[in-house]
């Protein structure tokens, strides 16, 4: 098949987001680092992207034949894309993931996509059939069937989401935190994804996929490529989810900071969030923090622990909470709502500051406004 110089540069371009999809599932799938169970499940989700759009893409390359072989071939791999969020968000959670397990989620896919490929060598036969409305149903019902699978999965991993964000809440540790943000933003693609799927299908089962040609098909597929990008992109912006960085805080204990250097870095940070109140800042991180300070992440995590004895959330919060109880000494909720208190000490939600307050004065900010009321009345 001869290609244009147009079809040529688009056929350039998705090969180039295929191949980056997956490169980069081989470096999670044999990175040794960070949680490489996450990891790997992550890289079983890039490979099903990679494969989905090579199969698109192969439009404009391959000759028929081999063409089908891979639409058969990714009909089946996108059943690999819901559970691999699942175990990804399971692992993050330190969830025990059990070889049984991921046979029963994964065993469907690859026994559907075998299936898919003895169907393949029949593939003429089906074509000939005169029977359209028939085949219509027959792949309407499949293709309701592959996205309902993805949705429910994504379901699930909505839930896995809320019962992380309970157990390890805003003020527990950098790492929690970062995985947080990075469930979030991931079941928010792999939805854009099962949307995109869904328009897709609903071209085709109406007709107007035909209609619009190969336009539909490149829309398609630059958006699939941009997710495959973003994820790539993220994960490498996010080493801590990837390469496991907070893992160097294993390591402290074989290599302390000298005396003179945790004193000169103590005395920097003491300034930061004593006069300069840093913890004011709501998405205050442990990555902002040491950038301030000039040294890497796990230098300024040591730091806390060897000489604070708590992690970075807990140290942080700690000052806030310390504000906000100054701030309510001073009778400033005469002008100011405990909600107001809590924004200005630098938390973004009243419930997250109840729970930290509590953890730390041992009752509510209520409760505590009330006492200080009462000594001074």
């Amino acid at each position: 098949m001869i290609l244009t110089a147009v079809q040529l540069n688009w056929w350039m371009i998705l090969i180039f987001c295929a191949s980056l999809g997956l490169f980069w599932a081989y470096f999670l799938a044999t990175h040794k680092r960070g949680n490489v169970a996450a990891n790997r499940f992550v890289a079983i989700l890039l490979l099903a992207l990679a494969i989905l759009i090579i199969r698109h893409s192969s439009n404009f390359g391959l000759d028929n034949s081999a063409a089908r072989l891979l639409y058969f071939l990714s009909q089946g791999v996108l059943f690999l894309i819901g559970p691999s969020i699942l175990f990804h968000f399971q692992s993050l959670a330190k969830k025990q993931i059990t070889t049984k397990h991921i046979l029963q989620h994964y065993g469907f896919s690859i026994v559907l996509t075998l299936a898919l490929l003895a169907v393949f060598n029949y593939r003429e036969e089906l074509l000939n059939i005169n029977r359209s409305s028939a085949l219509k149903i027959i792949l309407f019902s499949f293709v309701s069937f592959q996205v309902g699978h993805l949705m429910v999965y994504l379901f699930i991993s909505r839930k896995e989401i809320v019962h992380y964000e309970a157990k390890y809440g805003q003020y527990h540790t950098a790492t929690s935190r970062i995985n947080l943000r990075w469930m979030k933003g991931l079941i928010r693609i792999i939805s854009l994804f099962s949307l995109l799927i869904l328009a897709m299908y609903f071209l085709i089962l109406s007709g107007g996929y035909y209609s619009i040609n190969n336009n539909a098909d490149l829309v398609f597929l630059l958006a699939v490529g941009l997710i495959v990008i973003r994820i790539v992109v993220t994960s490498w912006r996010q080493p801590e989810v990837a390469s496991g960085i907070y893992q160097e805080e294993s390591k402290y204990k074989n290599s302390p900071l000298s005396s003179s250097e945790s004193t000169v870095l103590k005395e920097k940070l003491d300034r930061l969030v004593k006069q300069e109140k840093v913890f004011k800042t709501p998405e205050l991180n442990l990555n902002q923090l040491a950038k301030k300070l000039e040294v890497p992440a796990y230098i300024l995590s040591q730091l806390i622990n060897q000489e604070y004895n708590k992690n970075f959330f807990n140290f942080i919060n700690d000052f806030r909470i310390e504000f906000a109880s100054q701030k309510i000494k001073d009778g400033d909720l005469d002008t100011l709502t405990l909600v107001g208190v809590a924004y200005e000490a630098g938390f973004n939600s009243k419930s997250t500051f109840n729970r930290a307050f509590k953890k730390k004065m041992g009752c509510t900010p209520k409760e505590y406004s009330k006492a200080k009321r009462l000594m001074h009345s």
